[in-house]
């Protein structure tokens, strides 16, 4: 079967993604930055307002539906769930935030049982959506860089996913534009949006999330931090 056995306990419809994990039943915090890039148009409309809204307003269409296909590749720079370290994991997060709502999450073959879990336990609050459908798909390497100009990133070597933003050849002086003081779904902090539009991003997997592939749609690199204790504060 393709994807693990796992995936079995995950793929029921109509649940909270908060079900991953129990919240609030350890410390962790998460510093990780992300290579991001979907199928809406510049700037993807769902980087505004609450997760809530996320979807609603995706300006991709097909067949009379909305959609925001991305893929989002996390490389964490410091983190912990409990007394598990996640530095240095690398994991894939895709799929369509719009009408379908559905997602498939990637790790590397050497990411442990107890680290997967607290990815879980951080995704179910940085991106607290109703999924009718939340998969986890077979390991696979991540290659991963991020550059102030160029971010690439590769799933099983591009077999299964990859996403490349490059500079907006328009832009001016040096750099990038950069975005800063607004939120990114429910991350407490974040260091600004610098959009790199996409020079492409496929997902080459299926049949759920539906693979897909486009070219010079939204894109931006990120880092984002935030903690259990933001989680509690916040509520």
């Amino acid at each position: 079967m393709r994807r693990h056995a796992i995936v079995a306990t995950l793929l029921v419809a109509s649940v909270l993604a908060q079900a991953l994990a129990k919240e609030g039943s350890v410390d962790w915090a998460m510093n990780a930055t992300i290579i991001d890039g979907c199928s809406c148009r510049m700037l993807c409309p769902c980087i505004f307002g609450s997760p809530a809204t996320v979807g609603s307003a995706a300006t991709h269409e097909h067949a009379g539906h909305r959609s925001c296909y991305f893929n989002a590749a996390f490389r964490v720079n410091k983190g912990h769930h409990g007394k598990v370290k996640l530095d240095g994991l690398k994991f894939w997060f895709a799929g369509d935030k719009g009408d379908a709502k559905t997602v498939e999450l990637t790790f590397e073959p050497s990411a442990t049982k107890a680290q997967r879990e607290g990815i879980r336990e951080f995704l179910s609050h940085f991106l607290p959506v109703e999924w009718e459908s939340f998969t986890e798909g077979p390991d696979a390497k991540i290659e991963w860089k991020a550059e102030a100009v160029r971010a690439e990133a590769k799933l099983d070597g591009g077999k299964a996913a990859e996403v490349v933003l490059t500079r907006y050849s328009g832009a001016t002086g040096e750099g990038t534009t950069v975005i800063k003081n607004m939120s990114y779904f429910a991350a407490t902090r974040n260091d600004g949006f610098n959009i790199l539009p996409v020079e492409t991003i496929a997902y080459r997997r299926g049949p759920k999330p539906a693979p897909f592939e486009f070219r010079g749609t939204s894109g931006w690199t990120i880092t984002i931090d935030m903690n259990s204790k933001d989680v509690i504060a916040a509520r």
